[in-house]
């Protein structure tokens, strides 16, 4: 019998092969699929047009050497040479087996959805997850609101495997956690989906 990771593993591999979701770096550590994309598309729930909350963001494949993650929004279509960041989450346990929908925009969160698998081990990382502030300047996640005359709009979401857990300040922003990651990272997948108004 196939465990929960070993069907979402699948689930990640088949998006693999419709473009929506792939490995950046040689060593990928993680799988990444949002179950509301199933169209490639970011549903109006989670943008400026709807709730603007939070996906829900499983992870599976993990690596035991995997010791946290954290994961990135952007906008791949924003003008400017800085990306746009629309979330930044650092600080997750590397036996979190989803990310639930409607994570509160605040600096420190905790997940009531935790996987209890005893295969992994203890890297410490049973503190408080950590959030960011986006390019709108808010902490937490702010969804896809892109111009109507521009068309859709790519947003990525990378999840980064890391070594240790990150010493970064909640309410951090991109660049100190791009720093603060670069001695870190193991391997990152990222999973791709648009938006139109």
């Amino acid at each position: 019998m196939r465990t929960r990771r070993q069907v979402l593993g699948t689930v990640v591999t088949m998006t693999v092969l419709t473009g929506c979701s792939s490995a950046t770096d040689e060593d990928l550590s993680a799988g990444l699929f949002a179950p509301t994309f199933s169209d490639g598309s970011i549903p109006e729930q989670h943008t400026c047009d709807g709730s603007d909350s939070s996906p829900e963001i499983e992870i599976s494949e993990v690596s035991r050497e995997t010791a946290s993650f954290a994961l990135v929004m952007a906008d791949a279509d924003a003008p400017g040479p800085e990306p746009y960041v629309h979330w930044l989450i650092w600080n997750i346990p590397p036996d979190t087996a989803s990310l639930p929908n409607g994570i509160p925009q605040r600096p420190t969160v905790s997940l009531s959805e935790r996987s209890t698998d005893p295969g992994f081990p203890d890297h410490g990382t049973n503190g408080p997850i950590v959030q960011g502030t986006n390019s709108a300047n808010e902490v937490g996640y702010t969804g896809p609101c892109p111009p109507s005359e521009d068309g859709p709009h790519t947003y990525e979401f990378t999840l980064y495997s890391l070594t240790s857990m990150l010493d970064v300040e909640p309410g951090a922003t991109w660049t100190d956690l791009e720093t603060a990651m670069q001695n870190q990272r193991r391997g990152s997948v990222t999973l791709t989906a648009t938006y139109e108004r």
